[in-house]
């Protein structure tokens, strides 16, 4: 989930809600041969889904036991981020290169596991990385590029898409802790400040708003995750609007 304080309580939005955005304002993308580039729609199934692998925990939120306040995405435990990382990973990938969506799917999940390696490359070393993500992702990373016939200069080249629409999705959604904020991503500027968030040089067919579903919860300590269940099940959902527009740093 990202949690937001807002007005004395908390905008909580679902990773998934957060994707979608993502996708749409992916889909506006009008430079960068993304509009006539043939595997445009893999690019946007990729955008769309990478973060697929956090259904499961946004459907059963936790409560930090040291603070009493909601896990968000980044304060997660590190055994339950490893795990849904792997299973988003999977879930794109086909099982058997004869199976009929491989050529549809294998490589959004390429540019998928790309996203999880790129995120989590600081981890490198790290015993329980290592060995529970990084190296099954690294497998399976190598055997979608041999049944794509990518490389690896292709991926990363496409990937900016995938990149920079998270990042502008996650500061428009508030992954930027309720402070105004910017980001340098694969040549694009992005700064977020209230409800709007700017981008220079601007890629996209022309400013747009965008309405995304979110619910609000007390800014409140939490007793565990049965209070904080029933807190989200009782909220009503309801859409905020953010401005996606060109940057004027």
């Amino acid at each position: 989930m990202i949690v937001f304080p807002e007005d004395g309580a908390l905008r909580v939005v679902t990773q998934c809600d957060h994707a979608h955005l993502a996708a749409e304002i992916a889909s506006l993308w009008r430079t960068d041969g993304l509009p006539e580039n043939p595997r445009r729609g893999e690019i946007l199934l990729a955008v769309r889904e990478h973060d697929n692998g956090w259904r499961e925990a946004d459907s059963a939120p936790r409560v930090d036991p040291a603070t009493g306040r909601p896990h968000d995405f980044r304060t997660l435990p590190a055994e339950v981020r490893r795990e849904l990382w792997l299973r988003g990973a999977a879930r794109l990938a086909p099982k058997r290169p004869d199976r009929p969506e491989w050529p549809d799917r294998s490589y959004a999940a390429l540019l998928i596991v790309h996203h999880a390696l790129a995120l989590h490359a600081g981890h490198r070393g790290e015993e329980p990385w290592d060995e529970g993500l990084l190296a099954p992702l690294d497998e399976l990373y190598e055997e979608l590029l041999e049944a794509t016939g990518s490389t690896a200069s292709d991926v990363a080249a496409e990937y900016r898409f995938l990149h920079v629409a998270d990042t502008v999705s996650l500061l428009a959604c508030g992954g930027r802790g309720g402070s105004p904020e910017h980001a340098e991503v694969a040549g694009q500027w992005i700064g977020a400040s209230g409800d709007r968030v700017e981008i220079e040089p601007f890629p996209l067919a022309g400013a747009t708003t965008f309405r995304v579903p979110a619910r609000r919860i007390p800014d409140r300590v939490y007793r565990g995750d049965a209070d904080l269940g029933g807190e989200l099940a009782a909220a009503r959902w309801k859409r905020f609007e953010v401005r996606i527009a060109p940057g004027s740093r």
